[in-house]
């Protein structure tokens, strides 16, 4: 059985206009927002553009390359 690559969370908050991975979406880190939560910037695939509060611990880090 094969399992899919373990992934690499962020060790630390991360500051403002970090760009990211949640899910399957590129995000924008906007900003701190209350306990553990960060407001990201994304665009779902509807083609419409959200901002949410995520826990920060759920992004991961970009890879070497976006596409």
């Amino acid at each position: 059985m094969l399992f899919p690559p373990l992934r690499v969370r962020m060790k630390r908050k991360p500051v403002r206009g970090t760009l990211a991975r949640y899910e399957e979406r590129i995000v924008e880190v906007l900003g701190e927002a209350r306990g553990q939560r960060v407001m990201i910037r994304s665009i779902h695939p509807d083609g419409i553009e959200r901002q949410t509060a995520v826990k920060w611990v759920n992004l991961l880090p970009l890879d070497g390359q976006l596409f």
